[in-house]
């Protein structure tokens, strides 16, 4: 597990947990405007940037810019004009923010010779930024394309795609001795000879093919590869190599002319050859629902594959199938007593109708925890019900469905149960690569996961757009919501997301919401976990 971005003061996402979901990968290298393993003093270093004193220029006249573009795919947001100052956020390359103050100073700040312009300015929503080197730039600036911006308005702010075999990530479009060295097996002809020099790659006919289950068993055996196994060296062609079931967010199909090949170019800046990649053509779209006064808690939401809508008895003790309930149907529950019969309970729902309790989760009205305000803003999770309900003080205003971390009381290998307590969302992001190496799964990456709040350590609220079975516990510890509802509860959460900027964090004058997670039923045991839900376990934050 790894991480490089941090808050200010104490937050720490790179901090190592026994167990948790994923956390920020270290910023990648592929794309960006400064190669992201040389930092800004580097650079400077090499005669390339100017960190002067804090004085201004005596070269020519400049009109102050009153906006600036992101160069970097991690461009910090300080709270004071010095890099060595606490982070509040950052923007992400190609974003474009207000200027509201600046130049205020130089020092620290490392910016190309010739930029007049260059200095700390502080930007619209607060903090400063690092302009006229490699982090920021004025906008426009001429020559600087910058990858697919976040859709802010959609369930997913860009589009993804799943890698199927074994795929190379380059950092620039390969050549053709790249590929040979890289990518022998594409060369090689149908009886195992290398085909003569100059000649075009061809597919690799069973790199994509599942492997065969001796094989499988043999490559277990062997020890799984990790996350470090797969990076390439640095300032190689080669990124990572990709394994099925890792997840790449896109930006753009880029055409080799010299190769005829076309590739993938990633939001993290690198190319992946394009029939190595299925592009996602559907996700979830279940949601929750909105309260208000006459509609509000209690809630049931169906989580059984075989779930049924039950009618009641004119008597109102007895009950009677009447047709099948799709998965994630959502019904209001009135406060009438339940119907019991032996060991069955069935719920009554507003419209006189009932539905089993094996078969839905339940969401209840909780009050407030001690010291939150009549309209302040705070999530309830229920680790046994799978439910999270949004509150402003004791008023319930929304509730959906979610996915915990799995248990396994026998292996602890494979428990990633998500702890229970009370915290506050620490930090914010619009998307946060995910990555990990675990006994039981092996590693997993998925690039850009979308609308993802840390509230301790590793674990956070996101959003997960590749499985929905929402209502059982599925992650490595972090709190699955559909789509939109990652959404929703992303820009509803506090520290509110600045316009233009992609994080945020937490900090004096900006605290996060109260986010309490607790087990209602003393962490019971899960009954009739769907069979699809097993398999969509495999390698998932």
């Amino acid at each position: 597990m790894r991480a490089s971005f941090t808050s200010a003061g104490s937050l720490a996402l790179g901090a190592l947990l026994a167990v948790g979901c994923g956390h920020p990968a270290r910023a990648p290298d592929g794309g960006s405007a400064i190669d992201a393993g040389r930092d800004a003093a580097a650079v400077d270093a090499a005669g390339d940037l100017d960190a002067g004193p804090a004085v201004r220029d005596t070269g020519p006249a400049f009109t102050r810019p009153t906006r600036i573009v992101a160069m970097f795919v991690f461009t910090p947001v300080h709270v004071a004009p010095r890099r060595d100052s606490p982070n509040v956020g950052y923007l992400r390359a190609g974003s474009v923010v207000d200027v509201v103050e600046g130049p205020v100073g130089r020092e620290t700040c490392p910016v190309h010779r010739g930029h007049p312009e260059g200095g700390w300015y502080r930007i619209r929503d607060g903090g400063f930024v690092c302009v006229g080197g490699s982090m920021a730039m004025p906008y426009p600036q001429r020559g600087f394309v910058a990858e697919r911006p976040a859709d802010l308005d959609a369930s997913l702010p860009y589009p993804y795609a799943i890698n199927y075999g074994q795929t190379m990530m380059y950092r620039r479009l390969p050549t053709a001795s790249d590929l040979r060295e890289f990518e022998p097996w594409r060369f090689q002809r149908p009886g195992g000879d290398a085909s003569a020099e100059g000649g075009a790659p061809s597919a690799a006919p069973d790199a994509g093919a599942p492997t065969p289950a001796p094989a499988r068993t043999a490559a277990r055996d062997a020890g799984r590869p990790t996350l470090d196994d797969l990076r390439g060296e640095r300032g190689g062609p080669v990124i990572r190599r990709l394994l099925s079931g890792m997840y790449v967010a896109l930006d753009r199909v880029v055409r080799d002319r010299d190769l005829g090949e076309r590739y993938w170019h990633t939001q993290s800046g690198g190319y992946v050859r394009e029939g190595r990649l299925s592009p996602m053509r559907s996700w979830p779209t279940f949601r929750g629902f909105a309260l208000d006064e006459q509609h509000t808690l209690p809630v049931a939401f169906m989580v059984s594959e075989q779930g049924w809508d039950y009618l009641v008895s004119p008597t109102g003790r007895g009950v009677s199938a009447h047709r099948r309930m799709a998965r994630l149907t959502g019904v209001f529950l009135s406060n009438d007593p339940p119907i019991v019969r032996g060991t069955q309970t069935w719920y009554r729902t507003t419209d006189g109708r009932a539905v089993h309790a094996r078969s839905v989760r339940r969401a209840l009205l909780e009050a407030p925890p001690a010291g939150v305000g009549p309209t302040d803003r705070w999530v309830d999770v229920d680790l046994d019900e799978q439910v999270l309900t949004a509150y402003e003080g004791p008023r319930p205003v929304y509730v959906t469905l979610v996915s915990s971390g799995r248990r396994d009381d026998r292996h602890p290998e494979r428990n990633f149960e998500t702890p229970a307590g009370s915290f506050r969302v620490q930090a914010k992001h619009v998307t946060n690569t995910m990555d990990g190496d675990t006994a039981a799964d092996g590693p997993y990456s998925i690039e850009d996961v979308p609308w993802v709040q840390y509230f301790e350590g590793s674990y956070a609220l996101h959003a997960a757009f590749w499985h929905g079975y929402y209502g059982w516990r599925m992650s490595h510890g972090c709190v699955n919501l559909s789509p939109f509802d990652g959404r929703w509860l992303f820009f509803w959460t506090l520290p509110s997301l600045p316009v233009g900027w992609h994080g945020v964090y937490a900090g004096p004058g900006r605290p996060g919401t109260l986010v309490r997670l607790r087990h209602s039923r003393a962490n019971a045991r899960e009954v009739g976990r769907p069979v699809g839900a097993a398999r969509a376990t495999t390698v998932r934050p």
